[in-house]
């Protein structure tokens, strides 16, 4: 296909997209409006409130949006209506509870009206702060989503959501009329009111985005040529100039499920810019932690060295993985096999793979997400090679126990980047390796664990200053070594990754002086 032919085709697929959002962007609005006062019918005995409520989405289109703690969703009610308007049937569910229900998009929020918030840590001298709390799940089928990124609205707050789809979030008064936008590969984006989350732990449904671009335009794109244009354009979507970042950073080892290790920190980053620049990336450490669950049966441990570096060298864009050189372009298969959203943007998916002739390395394979509009890299996924990964034995391990047999199971990467006022910023890294140790002339070993991530919670453009060498991080060290204690009031007012299920049943198991801990954080 020529490009004056490429060229129609595009401008006819956003052509389409502009009629279709001026023929049904009226109705859309008028259905929001009248939601509310749709009757519909229902008849329910000692049921929950949360099949109710799933019933109502059955017969209106529109998904719910609550605080949990707030509504009770596994509470018992009977309901006998007919033909009655879909707000006095929740007024009905929800009685005496002085409850209010927005709506944005096909979604109802169902939340409480407060003249004043009530913020989570008050403290003298220092500002209030309120949090947000909830899951991001999946509206099709209510299965989580990790790694989900949860921000305000053009600013640099934000942090992701966890493994199992859980997220928290610490805001000032500042950002309480702005507007919290969630976000996840190949779904909408969701938009909710701060004010109307304030202080709850909401539940967050995203509804998957098929986008409807012709097949053809999609086999004819070369991979390797959108590869050379996303590298063109970085000095002009990710910026020229530095930037300060505050970070929550985390890593831990595990045996089976055991947790062994696990440390954790709030950094300060000094990002230098992504232009050609003498300057490298810093970080300093403005608070961290440590707790041990090692006992004398753990004969054997692991440790992560260079977690910090790690994180800053993941950031591929900057530091140019192989798969994005040119020179390299030779060595590996590319090709394109999908466009999906990201957020508001359309992104063409490069998967890449290992060529098979190369037998003597192993290499990373996996896919890159590009805009399709302005060639910004959202994100990079990959994993090396599993056929070749015992070669990397030597790289990956430094240091061997006498007597036993250490291999390299894994090593899988993910990066993502996060759009904001034109321009992209590092938003989370995170790296899974897994290893298998057996000791010699035994017949069975055990499997072992190991991540490390990075996710930037505040980004600013105007106060930006390099750390003196006192003050910088040892990125190349082995960070748990480096911490010398543990601090219960850890978190206080920062941003933080929430634990998964599996790291908080550890902690508490860990030590019983945790109980101030778990009281203060994990209600």
């Amino acid at each position: 296909m020529n490009v004056l032919t490429y060229d129609k085709y595009t401008t006819l697929a956003r052509r389409l997209v502009i009629i279709i959002l001026i023929i049904t962007g009226p109705s859309i609005i008028r259905a929001q409006e009248n939601v509310l006062y749709t009757n519909i019918s229902l008849k329910f005995t000692n049921t929950s409130i949360s099949n109710i409520l799933k019933s109502i989405t059955r017969e209106t289109g529109y998904y719910f949006t609550y605080d949990t703690d707030l509504i009770e969703p596994e509470r018992l009610t009977t309901i006998w209506i007919e033909n009655q308007p879909v707000k006095d049937i929740l007024d009905t569910i929800f009685h005496d509870m002085l409850l209010k229900y927005s709506i944005i998009d096909n979604h109802i929020i169902i939340y409480q009206s407060l003249t004043e918030f009530t913020p989570l840590i008050r403290e003298e001298g220092r500002e209030p702060v309120y949090y947000l709390s909830g899951i991001i799940t999946d509206a099709a089928n209510g299965q989580p989503l990790p790694y989900a990124t949860i921000g305000i609205k053009s600013k640099g707050k934000g942090t992701i959501s966890n493994y199992e789809g859980e997220f928290n979030l610490n805001l000032t008064k500042d950002f309480i009329d702005d507007t919290l936008i969630v976000s996840y590969l190949g779904f909408y984006n969701r938009n909710i009111l701060v004010k109307h989350a304030i202080n709850s732990y909401f539940n967050i449904s995203l509804t998957r985005m098929y986008v409807p671009i012709p097949e053809v335009i999609i086999r004819n794109r070369e991979a390797r040529e959108l590869i050379r244009n996303a590298k063109e354009k970085i000095p002009e979507n990710y910026g020229r100039a530095a930037a300060q970042m505050t970070a929550f950073y985390r890593e831990s080892v595990s045996k089976r499920s055991k947790l062994l290790q696990y440390s954790e920190a709030v950094l300060e980053l000094y990002k230098s810019p992504y232009s050609a620049t003498i300057y490298k990336d810093q970080a300093r450490i403005y608070k961290s932690r440590k707790i041990n669950n090692l006992d004398q049966s753990d004969t054997l441990t692991f440790k992560l060295r260079s977690g910090l570096d790690g994180c800053l060298f993941l950031d591929g864009v900057k530091n140019t993985f192989d798969f994005l050189k040119a020179e390299s372009f030779e060595d590996y298969n590319y090709r394109m096999t999908d466009i999906i959203n990201i957020g508001d943007e359309a992104a063409f998916v490069i998967e890449f793979e290992q060529k098979e002739a190369l037998k003597d390395i192993a290499l990373p394979e996996g896919s890159i997400y590009i805009n399709t509009s302005n060639y910004g890299i959202h994100g990079v996924e990959f994993e090396i090679n599993k056929d070749y990964i015992d070669k990397l034995d030597r790289s990956f391990i430094q240091q061997r126990a006498k007597g036993y047999s250490v291999k390299v199971r894994s090593a899988k990467y993910r990066i993502n980047y996060r759009y904001i006022n034109n321009r992209y910023y590092l938003s989370h890294v995170r790296g899974d390796l897994e290893f298998y140790a057996r000791k010699k002339n035994r017949l069975f070993g055990s499997t072992y664990n190991i991540f490390f991530e990075m996710v930037i919670t505040g980004i600013d453009t105007v106060n930006v200053r390099r750390f003196a060498r006192e003050e910088r991080a040892p990125l190349h060290s082995i960070f748990s070594e480096t911490i010398k204690s543990y601090d219960s009031e850890f978190w206080g007012t920062d941003n933080f990754v929430r634990p998964e299920e599996s790291i908080k049943e550890a902690l508490y198991r860990i030590d019983a002086r945790l109980g101030e801990y778990r009281s203060n954080n994990f209600q």
